[in-house]
């Protein structure tokens, strides 16, 4: 990962001097010809509180304000934009009326190849190479963005899409979070014995904890299977001392498992779908000794009342919300939260089971207790995040009659560093005090700037985006435009202690999950159709069953009957049809 960021700085160092040589990339200082209008369909606007329509955006405001491309000209932008919880409907309505906008946000459309084959997508590969400088630039950093951002044809190097590049992988939104206040106040040294001590040094500051906590691992932070566990035993102890009688000490998603990977991947590695291992072999996991050992662990929870007895009853429950009531009411131990719940900010101030509390982020645990020696001591290889790819826009065939020279430019400018800022965080204070078309930063006490750059060349976000509960620091970047991520190099705030939460959602590297991110978006029609029909069915049988396994309603053990009866219902669907197609894409397009 370091190596690439040091590339991509790199090729940041060189991006302005790229633009004055290609003549693109934010113009303005010439005589601007007549404003060429593209519509743009985004998935999700900014919350309707800032704004109520994309184009009143002012990062969006100020680089339309500018001039674009070899004829200067200026390019207007039309926002279609869906009604919420209507994104699916809406795109399908487009879609198959064939009134398409001439951007379309890539989030939820078929893969780049498959809208390029159906006629939905140009292949803009000319415009890209001439006119959009920082971004090849960018693409040809790195192995794995090359291999993410083209697609190869007859050994060509084709673009039918603009892809999201960030130089450092983000933080996640969610992750395994636990109550630390009950490890100081109810748990023991490991070895002394001796009781832990503290809390927080601020009472007005919800990330101002100390303690002395030490795991069994010989750590402050949970490490390994075994550490979690006891923890579990810890809450135990303050659920009884607490007179929680209808809680639990971990939560789990409805099926028993996310089929990404997650909490599974740390017993073996991989998912229960199809994953790639560290040669880039690809494997179905559903009927190999990692899965089986991963239900084995659940199901002991289970016995022992460690986790939540209701779980395959909480269908309606986001993974990253289980039970949600009961969490923030402060009756469990352990889950799957948000960044928002971190540090004291589930503190309601009112007596209740949430007063005092202190949560802290944990990354997944290395499995040593569960299982042969394959399944233990192995990195988590299956994460969420991690993926310096992803996101990106479409520019559609009702686009081919225009100035895709002058878009092209103004696009790529989001892949220079300036560019890259505005998207990131927003406008500077130069840049807001010469634009006077727009009031929303003074409105919003911004009028300094969304960030500036301090002695050591760091980004640094200012104060009032940084304790924003709200989302004014997306109202006020254009963080819909494709680009270039800033995340190496930006100052975002956070405490110590909530960075350090953060992180341990990031420890492990995501290097086996592929599909979604990788093979999915270049693949043909008829090998997605196979591979999409092969995936839905496999995962209806397993959400169907392998709660039976944690359950005990099935025999999980090794040799046992009902485990090699699960494996014989999974191979009757020929799940090697389409490991063979994934291992033909992922040797094109390698991941690691």
């Amino acid at each position: 990962m370091k190596k690439k960021t040091r590339v991509i700085t790199l090729i940041l160092a060189c991006s302005m001097i790229i633009e004055a040589l290609a003549g693109c990339g934010g113009g303005g200082s010439g005589s601007a010809g007549s404003a060429q209008t593209f519509s743009w369909w985004i998935y999700s606007g900014a919350d309707s509180s800032y704004y109520s329509e994309y184009q009143d955006n002012p990062a969006v405001k100020y680089t339309l304000s500018k001039t674009w491309g070899p004829e200067d000209k200026k390019v207007a932008l039309e926002f279609w934009q869906p009604t919420a919880g209507q994104e699916t409907n809406n795109y399908s309505t487009m879609i198959a009326s064939g009134d398409l906008p001439d951007i379309l946000d890539a989030v939820i459309c078929d893969p780049p190849p498959i809208m390029y084959e159906k006629g939905y997508a140009l292949d803009i590969t000319e415009y890209v190479e001439k006119y959009m400088p920082n971004y090849v630039a960018l693409v040809h950093s790195d192995e794995t963005i090359l291999k993410n951002a083209v697609v190869m044809v007859d050994g060509e190097e084709r673009y039918y899409s603009l892809r999201g590049i960030a130089d450092q992988a983000e933080p996640v939104f969610q992750g395994f979070m636990y109550r630390r206040d009950w490890i100081v106040k109810y748990g023991k040294h490991p070895e002394t014995g001796a009781a832990f001590t503290g809390g927080y040094t601020d009472p007005e500051d919800p990330d101002s904890w100390e303690d002395d906590v030490v795991f069994p691992s010989g750590g402050n932070d949970p490490l390994y299977v075994s550490d979690w566990e006891w923890m579990f035993e810890i809450f135990e102890a303050a659920m009884a001392d607490l007179g929680i009688t209808d809680s639990y000490c971990v939560s789990m998603y409805y099926p028993g498992f996310t089929w990404s990977g997650g909490l599974l991947s740390c017993f073996g590695g991989g998912t229960c779908v199809w994953y790639q291992d560290k040669d880039g072999k690809v494997h179905f996991g559903g009927d190999e000794e990692a899965f089986r050992t991963y239900l084995e662990c659940l199901n002991n929870w289970y016995e022992k009342g460690w986790l939540d007895s209701a779980f395959n009853e909480r269908t309606s429950d986001a993974f990253y919300a289980i039970d949600d009531t009961s969490v923030r009411q402060g009756k469990v131990g352990m889950w799957d939260g948000q960044q928002s719940q971190l540090g004291g900010r589930m503190d309601m101030n009112d007596g209740g089971l949430t007063e005092g509390i202190y949560v802290a982020g944990a990354s997944y645990p290395i499995n040593d207790i569960y299982g042969d020696d394959s399944c233990k001591y192995v990195e988590p290889d299956c994460v969420m995040g991690n993926n310096l790819v992803g996101g990106g826009v479409i520019i559609t065939s009702a686009a081919k009659d225009k100035d895709l020279a002058a878009l092209c430019s103004y696009l790529d400018y989001f892949y220079s560093e300036e560019g890259a800022a505005i998207r990131t965080m927003g406008l500077n204070a130069d840049q807001v005090a010469g634009f006077s078309d727009d009031s929303f930063y003074a409105d919003h006490s911004i009028a300094g700037g969304a960030y500036k750059i301090d002695e050591s060349g760091k980004y640094v976000l200012d104060n009032v985006l940084v304790n924003d509960g709200g989302g004014l620091k997306a109202a006020s970047a254009f963080i819909k435009a494709p680009g270039l991520q800033l995340v190496a190099n930006v100052d975002n705030g956070f405490s110590e202690n909530y960075q350090k939460s953060l992180d341990q959602w990031t420890l492990y590297e995501n290097k086996g999950f592929f599909q979604g991110s990788i093979t999915t978006e270049m693949m043909s029609a008829e090998d997605s159709t196979v591979c999409d029909g092969l995936r839905t069915k496999v995962l209806e049988y397993m959400t169907n069953n392998a709660a039976d396994f944690i359950t005990g309603k099935k025999d999980i053990s090794s040799g046992s009957t009902d485990w090699a009866n699960w494996c014989k219902s999974l191979q009757k669907y020929n799940y090697q049809k389409a490991t063979d197609i994934y291992q033909l894409y992922v040797d094109q397009y390698p991941f690691r």
